[in-house]
């Protein structure tokens, strides 16, 4: 009884207040800086700008809060009593700890979602990461010494305060018994139910959904409560939207593999899928043969607008430039997934899917009598790009940043991090150019890796500015050293370029030579907010220069990294036909996460007209007319239903097409 007195003061519940309060407005301020909640953000499907919406936002919020915060509160309280902690000490321990922790929370939150949007989870991560996880988190773990020295701080401070109120309280007795009038373990049942009941509203309501699920504490509870009620097993309940349609059937779920033609739409987008069969494999009905001899090269981040891009007053890509401007290039070509690895194994595959049975690019060539020669600047075994795609295969010349080790940039021997100089790759080539025989047909993959973050590399020529930004100063507040670093970094693969094209003109092949450049994705240098590749699908992040030194190619239609292998040989053995990239009206497929469980996809169609489908509010937005409509009602109207309906089928194809093959 004694122990129990010692702790029941009047601090217990202004402290759980307090705490709710801070946690309150941190996350808050937060969420508005960055989506503009309260005014309405570009292109935001929901804001709260009425006294009522704000209103009735915050005390949702707060409700939830008070559920977490409070049991975590009255447990802390319970376990203090029973230790006999100074009622001051309890209070101190547990709002300084609280806070500060979701505090850090926060600020790891959002400084993450600052470089990577609202779309970053797990399997974004992994693919930026080319498919490995643990690299992800080396790599995350890469900028963590300032987060770390924060941590140290704070932990000094609480271990000062600490040390201060036990001094000020080593000789005052503790405060006077307060009965408690509240007695919160007859009240849990009813709040818990309360709550349920909340969740369960918010989740059917579209812009509270969209606004509560941004907050950390709702999100927990939500999970906790769909988790709850799962009740097939299939990762789906009842208070997280998108809900399971059938709660009892596994089979029957948001992201379920839709079987075609069997009368149940287990995805629950667009009805039952309907099976086509397979694509036409243009190369699987092409007869191998030699032709002229290829060069493709691959540059880093490197975005559409680098044709004809100034910066103070100079070209930044003069070379790149020149031969779009004498030769021909397409106005719209596109990325499907804006990550290096799952790029290059469209552009070498032909395909999203590893498991394709579609003829590979570099299978085609050796058996149309073909040299492969494979130099690039970076570790081609990171995503396993070089096996997946046959550059390692036995009789293939293979050089990267692997094999090069010690000529690396970069101390670091971790896969995602390997990077060879500009220089070294002109090198290699140069070198390869001398060994290979000139008589048969050679094709040759060169990848440069000037523009990959940080946009820099000791030793990188300064070819249109002074000095690079420091990686420790890349933030939005610098956003215009950060572009300059990036066009700096093009100039310098630009002028790499320049030597590859001047090395093949010595030898006299660059006549007999197609020479196709593209990028593998764009990269969003904080125009729109954010920095980096692989988690929005917009114009800048997917759309790439696609430039091909043959005149006279009208290429009016969106071309994907898929359509490459195609065009390439086709161009070198004379079998091109104009006709086959005339049509306006074909897309590009391009996705987010993972083909089953997607983050967002989308089509995108010549002239960067886009039908986006964002999985986490069930709602698709068409650029050229800037409006957000839900599944249900776009599909409901004749023109906007078709354009979901060819994306919904699109990604349906792909996964059942991965389901089907045989690989």
């Amino acid at each position: 009884m004694r122990s129990t007195l010692y702790q029941k003061t009047g601090y217990r519940w202004p402290a759980i207040l307090l705490v709710v309060a801070l946690v309150e407005f941190m996350e808050l301020l937060l969420l508005h800086a960055k989506y503009q909640l309260f005014t309405g953000g570009f292109l935001q499907p929901y804001s709260f700008r009425s006294l009522g919406d704000r209103t009735l936002l915050i005390l949702l919020t707060v409700w939830m809060n008070l559920l977490l915060f409070g049991s975590l509160g009255q447990a802390w309280f319970w376990l203090a009593d029973r230790a006999r902690l100074h009622p001051l000490l309890a209070v101190y321990h547990f709002v300084y700890l609280t806070v500060a922790g979701f505090g850090v929370w926060l600020a790891l939150k959002f400084k993450v979602l600052t470089y990577f949007a609202d779309t970053l989870d797990f399997v974004v991560a992994k693919n930026l990461a080319g498919g490995n996880l643990s690299v992800a988190m080396h790599y995350v773990a890469d900028d963590s010494i300032l987060f770390l020295l924060v941590l140290g701080l704070l932990f000094l401070g609480y271990l000062l305060g600490w040390w201060l109120l036990c001094r000020y309280l080593r000789h005052r007795p503790p405060p006077a018994y307060v009965p408690s009038r509240l007695r919160l373990r007859y009240l849990l049942p009813l709040f818990l139910l309360v709550t349920v009941l909340l969740v369960a509203w918010v989740s059917r309501t579209p812009q509270l959904r969209y606004g509560l699920r941004k907050t950390t504490t709702y999100t927990l509870i939500a999970s906790a409560l769909d988790w709850a009620s799962d009740f097939d097993d299939d990762g789906h309940g009842l208070f997280r939207f998108p809900f399971d349609p059938d709660n009892w059937d596994p089979r029957i779920h948001p992201g379920a593999l839709d079987v075609p033609d069997d009368g149940i739409d287990q995805d629950g987008f667009g009805g039952d899928f309907h099976w086509k069969g397979p694509r036409p494999d243009l190369l699987a009905e092409l007869p191998p043969q030699p032709g002229k001899h290829i060069l493709l090269v691959v540059l880093e981040s490197a975005r559409a607008d680098l044709l004809g891009k100034r910066w103070n007053g100079q070209l930044v890509a003069p070379n790149l430039t020149r031969m779009a401007e004498q030769y021909s290039h397409a106005d719209y070509a596109y990325t499907h997934t804006a990550y290096t690895t799952s790029s290059l194994l469209a552009l070498f595959n032909r395909s999203l899917n590893e498991k394709s049975n579609r003829v590979k690019l570099l299978d085609y060539l050796k058996a149309s009598g073909y040299q492969i020669s494979i130099i690039s600047g970076q570790d081609e075994s990171f995503g396993d790009v070089a096996t997946l795609t046959g550059m390692n295969a036995p009789g293939n010349y293979f050089f990267d940043a692997r094999v090069a080790i010690e000529d690396r940039v970069y101390p670091s021997k971790d896969p995602g991090s390997l990077r060879l100089s500009e220089a070294r790759v002109v090198q290699a080539f140069r070198d390869r150019v001398e060994q290979v025989d000139w008589n048969k047909p050679n094709f040759f993959y060169v990848n440069f890796q000037a523009a990959h973050f940080p946009y820099s590399h000791p030793g990188m020529p300064m070819r249109i500015i002074d000095k690079p930004i420091a990686r420790s100063d890349i933030r939005p507040e610098h956003k215009k050293e950060v572009q300059a670093t990036y066009w700096n970094a093009i100039s310098v693969a630009d002028n790499a370029f320049g030597q590859l094209v001047r090395i093949l003109k010595e030898k006299s092949v660059y006549k007999n030579t197609v020479v196709v450049v593209l990028g593998d994705h764009g990269e969003s240098l904080f125009e729109d907010g954010h920095l980096g590749h692989g988690f929005l699908l917009n114009e800048i992040q997917t759309r790439i220069p696609l430039i091909i030194n043959q005149k006279d190619l009208k290429l009016k239609q969106a071309v994907g990294q898929m359509d490459i292998a195609d065009l390439l040989v086709t161009l070198a053995t004379g079998r091109f036909e104009s006709s086959w990239w005339q049509d306006a009206d074909k897309v590009q497929f391009q996705y987010i996460g993972s083909l089953k469980n997607p983050v967002i996809i989308d089509t995108v169609r010549y002239g960067g007209v886009r039908t986006l489908l964002d999985f986490a509010t069930r709602k698709v937005l068409f650029s050229d007319i800037k409006i957000w409509m839900s599944v249900e009602q776009a599909l409901e109207d004749d023109k906007l239903g078709v354009r979901v309906k060819t994306l919904i089928g699109h990604w349906e194809r792909l996964r059942w097409e991965y389901q089907t093959s045989t690989k």
